[in-house]
């Protein structure tokens, strides 16, 4: 018995085998990480992205709000929390400490597709260290770590989705509808 174990425990790290099952982390979310840059990890990374994204399609809500933080090697501006309120796949307010993002940095408030792509991104390019944790509930990534290249200081990126709240319709028009007073003259 321990020697089946010890044998196939030397053949998956040998073969440079990564685990298939994701850790779990708690009730809620699972950690996927894929730090061996070998044909079988970028599989399973595409294999946990894809089931990721038929649950997100199949649990998404119409309209939701959610933090994004970056943590990079970049100003602290740049690091600083995006609150982001998404109707269908479009980014309809994005704010920093509660004022609305410049102009010039309206690609940064990304939709939950648009993590998606972060991640595919990563795979396609075969990036050097992948490491993804995913709602169980609905998909949507919780954290993306991406390393391109280990040969390369300074260039991974990190991201953190937090905060997340489905809004119904109802809610979501309320706050963007203004209230406009009427002045009546006698």
């Amino acid at each position: 018995m321990k020697y089946t174990l010890l044998t196939t425990l030397c053949a998956g790290l040998l073969s440079g085998c990564v685990a298939t099952n994701p850790a779990l982390t708690d009730n809620t979310s699972a950690v996927v990480q894929h730090p061996a840059p070998s044909t079988d990890s970028y599989f399973l990374a595409n294999r946990d992205l894809l089931a990721a994204e038929t649950k997100w399609r199949l649990h998404k809500p119409a309209h939701y709000r959610y933090t994004l933080q970056r943590s990079c090697f970049c100003t602290a501006e740049f690091r600083k929390p995006i609150a982001i309120e998404v109707s269908g796949n479009t980014v309809t307010q994005s704010t920093v400490d509660g004022v609305a993002l410049a102009l010039e940095r309206r690609a940064d408030a990304l939709t939950v597709e648009d993590l998606f792509d972060i991640i595919r991104k990563a795979v396609d390019s075969k990036a050097a260290r992948i490491s993804v944790q995913y709602d169980l509930e609905n998909g949507r990534p919780l954290s993306i770590s991406v390393d391109q290249n280990l040969q390369i200081a300074d260039e991974e990126m990190h991201y953190t989705a937090s905060d997340f709240k489905a809004v119904t319709k109802a809610k979501a028009k309320k706050k963007a509808k203004k209230t406009v007073k009427k002045s009546t003259k006698k």
